[in-house]
């Protein structure tokens, strides 16, 4: 179940948000994902939970420095677990939709989730935002499952940064 309810969200009525949080292994970017040519990286912090209609989730979604909370909504493409259950293989594609509608964009995602240590990193692009401000630009995500999930009434969450590789864009 768990691995099941991996990458994915929808959007409607978050009723409430509260501001997510960083994962463990969220700082752990290596020197070359962090190489940006044109200023700093852009940097979402973002909790999801199972939507009731898998494969899709929702969340809310942070910009770094800001405190108004936008919609976050994933759906899971592709997975497939390995044959020792601990490690699967995800694709997914996220959203983040900017409360002020200027900073909207999605990804598409693809890495592994260790179901043993409850973290995931992921890679992928940007495939569309407002205006195209960020089209083409590489991505990084890395996330933790979080169980119970109390801030949003959840048996489970994640929580993760999604980070906007500066510089990347084509």
């Amino acid at each position: 179940m768990l691995g099941l309810c991996i990458l994915t969200a929808a959007c409607s009525d978050l009723g409430g948000p509260l501001p997510p949080t960083a994962p463990s292994g969220a700082n752990q970017v290596t020197g070359a994902q962090m190489q940006a040519i044109g200023g700093p990286n852009i940097e979402v912090t973002f909790t999801k939970w199972v939507d009731p209609s898998f494969p899709l989730f929702r969340g809310v979604a942070l910009f770094r420095g800001d405190d108004v909370p936008n919609e976050f909504a994933a759906t899971v493409l592709d997975r497939t677990a390995f044959d020792n259950g601990n490690i699967v293989d995800l694709r997914a594609e996220y959203r983040v939709i900017a409360a002020d509608g200027a900073r909207s964009f999605t990804v598409v995602i693809e890495g592994k989730q260790n179901n043993q240590t409850r973290h995931a990193v992921l890679n992928g692009t940007v495939t569309d935002s407002t205006g195209g401000w960020l089209t083409g630009a590489r991505v990084h995500v890395a996330f933790d499952v979080i169980e119970p999930c109390p801030q949003y009434s959840k048996p489970r969450c994640f929580t993760g940064i999604l980070r906007v590789l500066a510089g990347s864009a084509d």
